[in-house]
Order: C-alpha cells, then structure tokens, then sequence
C-alpha cells in the first residue's frame, strides 16, 4: 500500500532486468566491447570462481550435440582434481551405465594452448571399455579422446558460441574440485 492507495499490477524498477539502469549498462558494456575495452586498458582482474555440481551439469548437457549417443549423463566433481562421470550409451535400458573416473591431467597454457587435458583413469577396464567409448567421436569441435587423454580446446568451444573475442583478455584459467564443486581461477586483464 502506497500513501496514495493500493498498489495495482506489477511493480517496475529502473533496477530491474529491463529497466533504466540495467538498458543504459548493457549499453555500456557493449560501447566498450565494440572498442577492444580501451577505457579500461590496465585493467587486471582475479577471481575464482566456484561452480555447483548442478551447474556443471546443466553446462554440460547443454553442451553435447543432439548427435551425441549418450543419455543420463551426468559428472561429480570429486576432490584431487578428479571426476567421477557416470553415462548411458546409446537408447536401450538394457546395457548398464558407463561409469569411469577423469583426473586434471594438463591445465590450459595461454595463450599458446588453450586446451583442457583430462585423463581416463578406469584401471584394468580401460581396455574393455575403449569400445564403448568411440560415442566421444561425436562430441564437437575442440573435444577428442586420443588413447586415455580428454582434450577440451576451450578457444574452439568458445568460438562456436561466438565468444572468442574475450579470451584474448584471459591471462590464465586454472579448474581445480573438490567434493561436489569445480573452482575456476581466472586471470583477465586488458593491456
């Protein structure tokens, strides 16, 4: 209630997604974006950032490509740098889930490789399962499985979604886990 009255239909703020404030700062951000972020050339920007086992879920099935024969996957982040990823291949309920383990095997060297390595570790089932494992064969440009390695080419993933242009500020990225969360340390700056 208002001193003028009740309230009536929803309320607005210049706050608010779509309001005032929010149109004139993607305004501005887009302004500095189209001229290299010159204005703000010196910049030099840390963070890490923890990312919940549920969001790295979404961000992965949002990831695969409709082709891709894998259903009901989903990744743990475990402590150690390590994975535990769990999959169904292919649409019959008959086979049992593929379960196996990846370990951080390489962080990515910018900005000479941008690339991801995590390696397979599935002990003396790693030669059964090597068969069962040619569905990574369709994952997308910039992630191969060569022998046990995992690579994940982050420029090319990047530049699938049109977001190339902003790894050029990247000075480093670092994922490390632990129980149930990745932690991604991030170094930007602009020179």
């Amino acid at each position: 209630m208002t001193a003028a009255g009740p309230r009536s239909g929803p309320r607005s703020s210049p706050t608010s997604p779509g309001g005032a404030t929010s149109d004139k700062f993607f305004r501005l951000v887009t302004s500095l974006q189209a001229s290299g972020f010159e204005d703000l050339r010196g910049a030099d920007v840390s963070a890490n950032v923890p990312i919940s086992e549920r969001l790295l879920n979404e961000i992965v099935q949002q990831s695969l490509p409709p082709s891709l024969p894998v259903r009901d996957l989903h990744v743990s982040p475990r402590d150690g740098d390590r994975f535990d990823v769990r999959l169904r291949v292919g649409s019959s309920s008959l086979l049992p889930p593929l379960k196996f383990a990846l370990r951080i095997y390489r962080q990515p060297e910018l900005p000479s490789s941008p690339v991801l390595v995590l390696k397979l570790e599935m002990g003396a089932l790693a030669s059964l399962a090597a068969p069962a494992l040619r569905f990574f064969d369709a994952f997308p440009r910039g992630v191969r499985l060569e022998g046990d390695l995992l690579s994940i080419d982050i420029a090319e993933l990047l530049a699938q979604r049109g977001l190339d242009q902003y790894l050029q500020h990247v000075r480093r990225i670092e994922l490390h886990t632990s129980n149930a969360t990745v932690v991604a340390t991030i170094r930007a700056g602009v020179s």
